[in-house]
């Protein structure tokens, strides 16, 4: 505290100037209050204090603050500014443009008034406007990242997704912490396939490719197509095919040889699902020859590719030994762990390539001797990190979830026991973001529809049912000053999701144990619940929605998720030929599946199957093809439960879908039409493969 009579309004304003920069935001705004009470012209605490408030998105007050200011000095560009940023927040566009304006007339190199003004036309969608704004801003400053992200994101708009990726490598080469450019650049290179490429634009592409590989903070995964595309640019797909379908060893070969040394692919198999089944069948004949070459010759003739064959156990793992063994693959094994045993010693490349059959962790002797190892080899520790000391972790972390109690319910016990023995997904890296008010979340997720929020969700209380592995804890965690209660049936997915969390550092997140249907026993209400990939997998999916809707307050937000039946065609198929071909739910099982599938050459629609990420993995396909319960909804039966549950609905997520349907019902400025909805999906059959993700409310709530 400070003692007013020692102070003159010059060094009170230099005091309150320094606690807004340190975002010590009260005390700054009693300051500037102060001041004003004395001198209610005193500029600077008009101005200060109007920019203050915007920053706690206090609009209203900021808008008379800013236009008392612009009274006061009418040439001050940057109150022209931040009045605009306040006006275009109270939805006065029109007059937020005028002030953008006002203040490039003034000062025409003005940067930050040139990238606003390009933002309020890309909200009109007024897109070439927008670009020739946001050009004019990297022009007066080539280090605005913002500006090189959102020209990136009205290119995408355009359709033009070479230029918008350019401008976001251009952000994250100026602002490597940039998150949300590159969050962009990694969701725009899952959604395209780059084809017909330059030799120009080829190169550039392929740096950006492997900028990403390099990071840990995106799913890699989703660029893991795009990656294969620029490997096999280089390297001659064609010619190393005709070498893998060959008779010969592939190793002996120069091309193959380069490859297994290639940066690019060596971080692809660390970090990613590799989804081709070009790359698998040569992986798995690698794996063959590469067992063979050492166990015969019992010498470490393999040295120099060890770091691949690291790679290649780190991928195994990740997609949990889906590739097909041979009974002489098998026996082979057994024997390289019966030496190793009776050895007990510590051989890299013999860990490397026992890695790439079994989990290191499966063997209790060589778990033993590895536990405290140390190696000169960065690669090789990761290894050890990833196949024991992570596993380890997670086990030692079941004792600390909390649980509701015995699961009485017989399909949940099914399926939970399904997620037990195989946690889904498996994933390494996750996309990182900075915090962000929910309010702005939402009507991000649901435009062009925009609800307005209550005050309660700026410290929300989030439930998230069926948190699997965690992947969607990491997303509910930027929610601002949220609270999370992430809740499963499988203690050993609690357990991976618990470990991720840690990891990443996220805080304010609390685990259950428990069934959907037990969560009435916590006589907690929340203010945001998600159930993405959930309810489909109980025996009574509505009876699960409508206690999750019981759970919500009464201005409380839902997400949910749901398959379709129409989306799902080549999964039913696929499952149809399962049951008809009689592959049992289990290890060799899926093995032999997948390899019936792969061979499969007339049927359109079951070789489909084979083209989506989830057939790349164990427990992927088992939640694919071999779950023990699903369900399947069309548009009119979700309609009809929302109906009877007296939720309304608010929009679905997907931008991409949303795109497609406003296009085609340009009419519906809200995207919520059920009767548009459904015909749409009849139009596009395809458009919810994934699945139906949408908000709904309480009807109450309006």
């Amino acid at each position: 505290m400070h003692e007013k009579k020692n102070l003159t309004i010059k060094e009170t304003f230099a005091l309150a100037l320094k606690n807004h920069q340190n975002k010590n935001y009260q005390v700054a705004e009693n300051l500037y209050k102060e001041i004003l009470k004395i001198n209610p012209n005193h500029f600077e605490s008009i101005f200060y204090l109007g920019s203050l408030l915007i920053e706690i998105r206090n609009f209203d007050q900021a808008k008379s603050l800013l236009q008392k200011a612009i009274t006061i000095q009418p040439n001050y560009a940057v109150a022209y500014v931040n009045l605009g940023i306040a006006l275009e927040e109270l939805g006065q566009s029109q007059q937020a443009m005028n002030h953008f304006q006002k203040a490039i007339e003034i000062q025409p190199n003005f940067a930050v008034a040139h990238f606003n003004l390009g933002y309020a036309f890309n909200k009109l969608n007024e897109l070439h406007k927008a670009i020739n704004h946001y050009e004019k801003t990297i022009q007066i400053d080539p280090n605005y990242a913002l500006a090189h992200n959102n020209l990136g994101i009205t290119f995408k708009e355009l359709g033009k997704p070479l230029e918008a990726l350019a401008c976001y490598k251009n952000a994250v080469l100026i602002d490597p912490n940039f998150t949300l450019a590159v969050n962009n650049m990694s969701i725009l290179l899952k959604e395209i396939r780059l084809t017909n490429l330059t030799q120009a634009n080829s190169s550039s592409l392929r740096e950006l490719i492997l900028l990403l590989y390099k990071r840990n903070d995106i799913n890699h995964t989703d660029i893991c197509r795009n990656a294969t595309t620029f490997l096999f640019i280089e390297k001659n797909k064609n010619q190393i095919s005709k070498i893998v379908n060959s008779d010969s060893l592939l190793l002996k070969n120069q091309i193959i040889q380069n490859l297994l040394k290639e940066e690019l692919f060596l971080l692809m198999l660390q970090k990613s699902l590799v989804l081709d089944q070009f790359i698998e069948k040569m992986l798995t004949k690698l794996r063959y020859e590469i067992l063979f070459t050492l166990v015969d010759s019992g010498k470490n003739v393999l040295e120099e590719y060890l770091d691949f064959i690291i790679s290649l156990a780190e991928q195994c793992f990740l997609n949990e030994y889906v590739y097909v063994q041979s009974k002489k693959e098998i026996n082979h094994v057994k024997k390289l762990i019966n030496e190793m045993s009776n050895k007990k010693e510590i051989n890299e490349l013999k860990i490397a390539i026992l890695g790439c059959y079994i989990p290191l962790l499966s063997n209790e002797n060589i778990a033993n001797i590895l536990s405290d190892y140390k190696s000169k080899n960065i690669l090789f520790n990761d290894l050890i990190n990833m196949q024991i000391k992570e596993p380890l972790k997670e086990k030692k972390l079941v004792n600390s979830i909390k649980s509701l109690g015995k699961i009485s319910d017989a399909v949940s016990n099914k399926v939970r026991g399904q997620y037990e023995e195989y946690p889904y997904p498996r994933w390494r890296y996750t996309y990182s973001n900075s915090p962000k008010e929910f309010s702005t979340f939402i009507n991000n997720q649901i435009k062009p529809n925009k609800i307005k929020v209550n005050h309660k969700f700026y410290n929300p209380n989030v439930l998230i049912a069926g948190c699997g592995t965690g992947n969607h804890i990491c997303r509910a965690a930027n929610y601002l000053n949220a609270n999370i209660l992430a809740v499963d049936l499988s203690l050993a997915s609690l357990s991976y999701a618990k470990r991720k969390v840690e990891e990443l550092g996220l805080k304010s997140i609390e685990f259950l144990h428990a069934d959907i249907l037990q969560l009435n026993n916590l006589n907690k209400k929340f203010d945001v619940i998600e159930s993405v990939g959930v309810l489909h997998h109980m025996h009574d999916p509505i009876k699960g929605l409508n206690t999750l809707r019981g759970l919500l307050e009464t201005h409380g937000l839902l997400l949910i998720g749901l398959y379709s039946e129409k989306a799902r065609q080549e999964v039913i198929r696929a499952k149809e030929f399962a049951k008809k071909n009689k592959f049992e739910n289990s290890f060799a099982g899926i093995r032999s599946f997948r390899e019936a599938i792969f061979k499969e050459k007339t049927d359109l629609l079951l070789q489909k199957v084979s083209r989506g990420r989830d057939f790349y993995s164990t427990s992927s396909i088992k939640d694919l093809i071999f779950h023990v319960q699903e369900h399947r909804f069309t548009l009119p039966q979700i309609f009809k439960i929302l109906e009877n549950l007296n939720l309304e609905f608010l929009g679905f997520c997907d931008s991409e879908i949303k795109n497609q349907y406003s296009k085609l019902f340009p009419n519906d400025k809200k995207n919520i039409s059920f009767n548009n909805w459904n015909e749409f999906e009849i139009l596009e059959p395809l458009a919810f493969s994934g699945m139906y993700k949408f908000w709904v409310r309480k009807k109450s709530q309006q």
